[in-house]
């Protein structure tokens, strides 16, 4: 392409919460951005100027003629949660429908492919603090999926560079579900804190997500192939999170504990689904000094200032 001509970036999953936070940024920032929806009736709730492909990560001809001319591909879509979910769907999403889009970038001469990847990957407990070096040892489908999406990355890098980033859990006001549930259990009394409450959680805020993805692709050396951990960088407890998620809705911190094992035959009565109770009794401690240095990556939204609005969001909404 021209130099000084806008690049071009092609998002898979641009319906997708984090996609949609992506391609604002993408926006802002001044690239011309594709955006691969499901149906046409998607394509209105994408922002104006982006241009759609309709079809899914199967279809290898959509999949190739978007990815035409293209400078980066960020690659979003995904099934995210395991929650009633059949194996074999979650590995023909996850995994060969990363094939499917590599394939597909690396025909178009693509200049680097961008996959969010998660921290699943080392598993659901680690007590060491986990680097890009840490060993991978996944405990659930989610997480073997995206270790088997990886696994497909590394087969394209000598002709497609990539940039794998191992996100935390993802909050903020467009990923709300999972934390309302915690929040409504907080106001009513019923939440209780499970083991001792001193599990480490990690989690990243949508903002900073997107920034991360943003930087993978413009920051990452030229023709080098790196994984990254992200997170907002900071310590969080399971009870440290919750007392301030109580301190906020203006009620009692939760003092009852329950174990494990009690947590999960009580669960249904919470609404609480397998995805939500991994990550509350996950405990991992996860550094982000790598990206850090290489990507210029720091985090900018502090849990205090994102656990504020997505308190307050939940307010709001419990008041309708």
């Amino acid at each position: 392409m021209d130099k000084g001509k806008a690049k071009t970036c092609f998002v898979t999953g641009g319906n997708g919460k984090l996609g949609q936070r992506l391609i604002k940024e993408l926006l802002a920032k001044g690239f011309k951005v594709k955006a691969l929806v499901k149906s046409n009736d998607r394509v209105v709730s994408l922002p104006a100027g982006v241009i759609p492909y309709i079809g899914d990560i199967s279809d290898r001809h959509v999949l190739e003629d978007a990815c035409k001319n293209t400078n980066y591909v960020f690659h979003l879509a995904a099934i995210v949660s395991q929650n009633k979910k059949f194996t074999s769907e979650i590995i023909s999403v996850n995994v060969e429908g990363t094939r499917n889009i590599l394939e597909a970038a690396e025909k178009a001469g693509a200049d680097r492919f961008v996959y969010p990847s998660s921290i699943d990957v080392y598993g659901i407990k680690r007590k060491e603090m986990l680097t890009e070096e840490s060993r991978p040892k996944t405990e659930d489908r989610y997480g073997y999926s995206k270790l088997l999406a990886e696994k497909e990355i590394s087969k394209f890098t000598a002709s497609l560079p990539s940039t794998i980033l191992r996100l935390s859990t993802i909050y903020g006001t467009g990923f709300e579900k999972s934390f309302f549930k915690v929040f409504d259990a907080i106001s009513k009394g019923k939440m209780y804190i499970i083991g001792s409450g001193k599990n480490n959680l990690a989690i990243v805020h949508e903002n900073d997500a997107a920034n991360a993805l943003l930087l993978a692709a413009e920051k990452t050396p030229d023709r080098t192939s790196e994984i990254f951990n992200i997170t907002d960088g900071a310590m969080h407890t399971q009870q440290s999170l919750i007392n301030m998620a109580a301190d906020l809705l203006g009620v009692e911190r939760p003092m009852k504990h329950l174990n494990e094992f009690m947590v999960k035959i009580i669960a249904k009565t919470r609404d609480l689904d397998v995805d939500e109770l991994r990550f509350l009794t996950s405990n991992r401690q996860v550094s982000i000094d790598k990206a850090k240095r290489i990507l210029g990556y720091s985090p900018k939204v502090s849990v205090e200032k994102g656990g504020k609005e997505l308190v307050e969001e939940f307010l709001k909404v419990s008041k309708q």
